[in-house]
């Protein structure tokens, strides 16, 4: 099962990003664009933020935006060129930051950010594979599960 769940991850991946890519072509996006963008910045930080910080280079993939070398972002130089997309800059910046930190494990240990993430994907017509949809079904049942299963340490912390 681990090494089917994970040709079938590498393979959803695949199939993922090249949605994420077409995705982020529309003239206009979802309603709840904005609302995902901050969520993102704030829920989501530590991904998108260590992505930003190495350049996002997935973003820049996202948008078939050709990165230069480490220092030449490329994203702001869209957006001057096109304002009306920094909505779609903003928004692959973050798909890009929660993107790049998936992997293997993402299905093997879920989160429930990586779920909700997921279930995000969906909600705007993303078709869920089999080992994406674990993430789902298991990142509740992971973050609810108690810490410690043996309670027998009687250790009073109020004296």
């Amino acid at each position: 099962m681990l090494i089917a769940n994970n040709k079938a991850w590498a393979s959803a991946e695949t199939v993922r990003r090249e949605w994420l890519t077409e995705f982020l072509t529309r003239k206009t996006l979802p309603k709840d664009a904005a609302k995902v963008i901050a969520q993102g910045l704030t829920i989501h930080r530590r991904d998108v933020g260590a992505a930003a910080a190495a350049g996002n280079e997935l973003a820049h993939h996202l948008l078939g935006i050709e990165r230069g070398g480490y220092y030449d972002d490329k994203l702001a130089a869209h957006v001057e060129q096109s304002p009306t997309k920094a909505q779609h800059v903003s928004l692959a910046a973050v798909l890009g930051g929660i993107e790049s930190a998936t992997s293997k494990n993402t299905w093997r240990y879920p989160e429930a950010t990586k779920a909700a993430y997921l279930s995000q994907l969906a909600a705007w017509g993303y078709s869920l594979s089999d080992v994406e949809q674990i993430v789902i079904d298991n990142a509740a049942t992971r973050s609810t599960a108690p810490l410690i299963e043996d309670d027998e340490d009687d250790t009073d912390f109020d004296e």
